[in-house]
């Protein structure tokens, strides 16, 4: 008798449960995973977060084993695929409440620092000049008095600095101390006489820059200028007046901060140390200039104005050479702005001398500003547009004093020229900027010189018009030429647009031909008779710009819309003062010439556009034949 053999086992529904087994493993390693996350989560919450509910995890109950059947191919399922860990959520920080700025830290104390130093500098010029007025003490003990009590307070900083905290107390003794030494030695030269001035200002350069070189090794800005200015606005005070003197001893104060802002990115110091010299020295020139009895003198005055915009110049250079970390950013900006400031006096010189001598001034610092401005590469490009528009502004100044009032248009549109030309070269905007600056100024002293109510009547033409207003004009034509020029070149304008820049610019460029004419008319056959021809010609030039902007038209499609009512705009304009103005004013065989000329060109243009519209005419037939 035969034992029946057992069933056969299915190897794929094997395979398929294997796969669904690890596919559930995986799936409890993933929730334990999610588990462990949340658990870290709840410890780091705060306590007083509600404290979660514990997540059951739920247990495996695994599936009875199904009875073999036939193998069907719904067992064979793929495996589900792993899941990606959330990523955990991360609670915000919580909002830290805004502090008033007088509970900061040391924000109280240094407001009471400056105002020590402030109500400490006020005693000391009491000392030194309201005892000197009233008589009490003596001079050698006031100045005494003063050299002691300021070299004590730089002892009692250096004492202070060294302990937890003392650095805002030790920053406002020191500060005190040197600018009172400072003062101190000016009272001595400027109110007792006992040292002569420049040996006093050289004392008093050493004493502020002795006081720079503790900031430098403090590494304290807030030193360096609560030591320049605490000098600086006391130091009026004890002049009395505005002396040379006083603008010495602060030009010392400028010289003597420049060393600490090298290799350093200090913003403040070199405004600080700039700005009193500067106002001091533009109320000297206007005190000059308006009131008699100064005890200043001019020369003197251009001279320490050349002296301050050269310290200026110099430092902001060396301040923005190629590697300086006061190059770019705030500092660099505030240094650029200190020359500025540096030159203002020196552009305000001329009201103290002549004409001749402003215009020479001028045009040599225009040449040193916009020469050191071309071949300044290695400065910053802030400090090179400074330095070229502070020489601009000198050129245009050198022009308005060192030209006759009826050429100064025409010098300046020159100018204005040659500034557009190199503009257009070099591909540089700032330059076209100055440029345009220029020919604003000249093109408004030329309207001015040769205004349309001159061009009406012979006798205002004749009066006012003359060879320099034909000079100015021809001036005026090449501006408005290379302007339209450089706007294209420079893609300040759009292809599209640039016909419409050249219409615009041809009204003033027909303007100032006609005033050109009209001028070189007058200069030529005299009052009438050249008002006369001028005129005439005049006309006979709008006919031709108009017949040139309709075939310009006529040639470029891309513009024959804007050339198209440009040409009617001034063939309207020719025909209007042929027959309002002309007909008028004009002789009779001129007359008549400039209605035969103006005829011709008509007949002439509209030949042209017949011509061209048969030939349109003609080659639509042809394509509508085929």
């Amino acid at each position: 008798m035969t034992t029946p053999s057992s069933p056969a086992v299915d190897p794929r529904l094997v395979t398929a449960l294997s796969d669904e087994c690890e596919s559930i493993g995986r799936q409890l390693r993933h929730m334990g995973q999610n588990l462990s996350i949340l658990q870290t989560q709840l410890t780091t919450m705060r306590p007083a977060a509600p404290a979660a509910a514990p997540v059951q995890v739920p247990a495996y109950v695994p599936q009875p084993a199904p009875q073999h059947v036939a193998p069907q191919p719904q067992y064979l399922r793929p495996p589900s695929p792993p899941q990606q860990p959330s990523v955990p959520w991360q609670p915000s920080p919580p909002k830290q409440p805004s502090v008033p700025w007088w509970q900061r830290d040391g924000v109280i104390s240094r407001l009471l620092a400056i105002a020590g130093v402030a109500v400490t500098l006020i005693g000391v010029v009491m000392l030194l000049v309201l005892a000197a007025q009233a008589g009490f003490f003596g001079p050698p003990l006031r100045v005494i008095g003063g050299a002691a009590l300021s070299g004590a307070l730089i002892f009692a900083g250096f004492r202070v600095y060294g302990r937890p905290g003392g650095r805002v107390g030790a920053i406002a003794l020191a500060a005190t101390g040197f600018a009172g030494l400072y003062l101190d030695v000016m009272a001595a030269s400027v109110l007792y006489g006992w040292i002569v001035s420049p040996l006093s200002m050289v004392i008093a350069f050493g004493i502020a820059a002795a006081g720079v070189s503790v900031a430098v090794r403090w590494n304290s800005e807030p030193l360096a200028l609560l030591i320049v200015l605490g000098a600086a606005l006391a130091a009026p005070a004890l002049a009395g007046a505005l002396t040379l003197s006083l603008i010495g001893f602060l030009v010392a104060l400028q010289v003597a901060g420049f060393s600490a802002q090298l290799g350093r990115d200090w913003k403040y110091l070199g405004m600080a140390r700039t700005a009193p010299v500067v106002i001091v020295l533009i109320a000297a020139i206007i005190g000059v200039s308006l009131f008699d009895g100064m005890q200043v003198d001019s020369s003197a005055l251009t001279i320490s104005a050349v002296v301050v915009s050269l310290i200026g110049l110099s430092g902001a250079v060396a301040l923005q050479w190629k590697g300086s970390p006061s190059r770019d950013g705030v500092a660099g900006a505030w240094s650029s702005a200190t020359f500025i400031v540096a030159t203002l006096p020196l552009l305000g010189v001329d009201v103290l001398l002549g004409d001749q001598m402003a215009a020479l001034l001028y045009g040599v610092m225009a040449l040193v500003f916009l020469s050191g401005a071309a071949v300044g590469a290695a400065l910053s490009t802030h400090l090179r547009m400074g330095i070229a528009g502070t020489g601009a502004v000198a050129l245009l100044l050198c022009c308005v004093a060192g030209s006759p009032q009826s050429l100064t248009a025409a010098v300046l549109l020159a100018v204005a020229t040659v500034f557009i030309v190199i503009a257009g070269s070099t591909g540089s905007r700032f330059v076209c900027a100055l440029g345009s600056v220029f020919a604003a100024i000249g093109l408004i002293g030329f309207l001015e010189s040769a205004s349309p109510s001159m061009l009406m009547t012979s006798r205002a033409a004749s009066a006012h018009l003359d060879a320099l207003t034909a000079l100015t004009s021809l001036t005026a034509i090449g501006v408005l030429v290379a302007f339209v020029w450089v706007m294209s070149r420079l893609a300040l304008v759009s292809e599209n647009n640039i016909a419409v820049a050249w219409a615009i610019s041809g009204m003033g460029i027909l303007y100032a031909a006609t005033c050109a004419l009209v001028a070189s008319g007058i200069e030529i056959w005299g009052g009438t008779t050249g008002f006369v021809f001028g005129h005439s010609a005049a006309t006979v030039v709008w006919m031709l710009a108009a017949t040139s902007a309709l075939v310009f038209g006529l040639n470029n499609r891309e513009h024959a819309h804007t050339m198209l009512g440009t040409g009617l705009t001034l063939t309207c304009a020719a025909l209007a003062k042929l027959f309002l103005f002309d007909l008028a004013t004009l002789s009779g065989l001129v007359r008549g010439v400039a209605f035969l000329v103006v005829g011709l060109l008509l007949l002439l243009v509209g030949t042209r556009y017949a011509r061209a519209f048969g030939k349109a005419d003609q080659i639509n037939s042809a394509s509508a034949a085929r």
